[in-house]
């Protein structure tokens, strides 16, 4: 008998799903069903690493509002959407199965390269990039498949190795450790999975295992490199090298605070050394902005750096986290502004929250979300979009920077309405930073806009 299809293996975790019925998380009488337990146990048998991915519908604490009716449409959403990403994104010797374990919660068994072992065990960097890819098309999809909860509807992805106990335990036993530990990061639970995570993530902080890379800004009148985000990786070939799972790890073990402190001190000195003169930006949720400490440590960060000031810092706030008080964190940031630093509110236009930032806190500049450019050139209410953030900008006297631009034909969009700024793999892809006379390849670059732009105003 021949081994199933890839496909065959995605619709045999899709079409025998569990019942649409609310569901305890692992209670006494829930049983793995055998056809995916046995195609994990023939994925375990290769050299191969296998990890654990896991789809989980959050709802901003509404979940008990979601009528039987929606429940049955993003049922029905998420199995086509998360068919045809699978299918398009693995190959038929990566891919297990893929199932459905809870209500809210979509699994995904692969082969992967091994990066490590244990809980530290990392995912290749393209493989995340095929998740995080999944992950966006999912929820894109629930969106249009029930637009009312497009604002509260959000996917959560935390994968996890499971190949760290191999021969030491039934896959059984390790499906339902590997997806409890899963569930746990996703939802910020403890585990013991996670206590063993984060003494590992202890150890990453003292030893300053961070570093970080920089995605050059551009200027869309001149071409130029107008600013650089600062970008954070952990250790390569760790379960914390790449960022999402990083900041959910270490916000869930209450390490958040401690990891962003030691980011800003890497940055600032990478870009001192680099002798870099343009604005930097650097991510900051606001769980670390309020830190009693947070303020002084970053001044004592730029006199170790005198030739760096407070005016060529921006913070982009980061939506990890809700502001609960506006008027508390607005008498903070203007303790920031008192001393030369400014503001940027990341991803505006993907929800109500980023906007109610820029109401409340008024920013320098807001970076427009890469949902809302994606595709900006094939649909038309996503033009409308930026034209009224632009036109927002504008009034509030903030500058703009476009976000996640990958297409030529995105590009000459905002070339078209005048967005000061654009930032994505159409420019430039993270690297690390680099010093003015270094920067050879940004030549290219800027030809290119600056004949894009040409075209577009003529």
């Amino acid at each position: 008998m021949t081994s199933p299809t890839l496909l065959e293996r995605i619709s045999m975790g899709l079409k025998l799903l569990l019942p649409d019925r609310a569901i305890k998380f692992f209670p006494p009488d829930f049983t793995l069903r055998r056809p995916v337990l046995s195609l994990l146990a023939k994925g375990l048998e290769g050299q191969s690493a296998c990890y654990l991915a896991l789809f989980r519908l959050e709802f901003a604490r509404l979940q008990h509002e979601v009528s039987e009716e929606a429940w049955a449409s993003l049922h029905d959403a998420a199995r086509r959407h998360l068919r045809i990403a699978a299918a398009e994104q693995w190959k038929d010797e990566e891919l297990i199965v893929l199932d459905q374990f809870d209500r809210a919660d979509y699994v995904l068994l692969f082969r992967a390269e091994s990066h490590g072992v244990g809980v530290s065990a990392g995912l290749p960097p393209a493989m995340n990039e095929k998740l995080e890819r999944m992950r966006r098309s999912l929820e894109v999809g629930l969106h249009g498949a029930a637009p009312e909860w497009r604002l509260n509807l959000r996917v959560v992805l935390a994968s996890v190795p499971l190949h760290a106990a191999k021969g030491q335990s039934s896959p059984e036993n390790l499906l339902r450790e590997s997806y409890e530990f899963a569930r746990a990061l996703a939802t910020r639970q403890a585990t013991p999975q996670t206590a063993a995570a984060r003494r590992q993530l202890e150890q990453m902080l003292e030893r300053g295992a961070v570093s970080v890379l920089a995605q050059p800004i551009m200027n869309l009148t001149s071409g130029d490199v107008s600013g650089w985000e600062i970008l954070t990786r952990g250790p390569e070939g760790s379960a914390f090298h790449m960022p999402d799972e990083l900041f959910r790890l270490a916000s869930q073990t209450r390490l958040l605070s401690r990891l962003e402190f030691l980011i800003i001190s890497k940055a600032l000195e990478e870009v001192a050394s680099r002798d870099i003169s343009e604005p930097v930006f650097l991510n900051v949720t606001a769980v670390t902005l309020t830190h009693p400490l947070f303020l002084s440590h970053v001044l004592k960060c730029l006199e170790r750096h005198p030739g760096l000031s407070a005016g060529q810092i921006y913070f982009e706030i980061t939506e990890r986290h809700e502001v609960s008080d506006f008027e508390a964190m607005a008498v903070i940031l203007a303790s920031f502004r008192q001393r030369g630093f400014r503001f940027a509110v990341d991803d505006a236009g993907a929800g109500y929250s980023s906007l109610q930032w820029i109401g409340e806190l008024g920013p320098e500049l807001i970076k427009i979300d890469q949902s809302v450019i994606r595709h900006v050139d094939r649909v038309a209410v996503k033009e409308s979009m930026l034209k009224a953030l632009v036109t927002l900008a504008k009034e509030l006297n903030c500058e703009v920077v476009a976000e996640g631009v990958e297409r030529e034909e995105e590009a000459d969009v905002l070339f078209r309405l005048d967005v000061d700024m654009g930032q994505g793999y159409y420019f430039a892809r993270p690297s690390a930073l680099l010093p003015a006379d270094e920067r050879v390849m940004f030549q290219e670059t800027k030809a290119r806009i600056q004949h894009r732009r040409g075209q577009a105003a003529s």
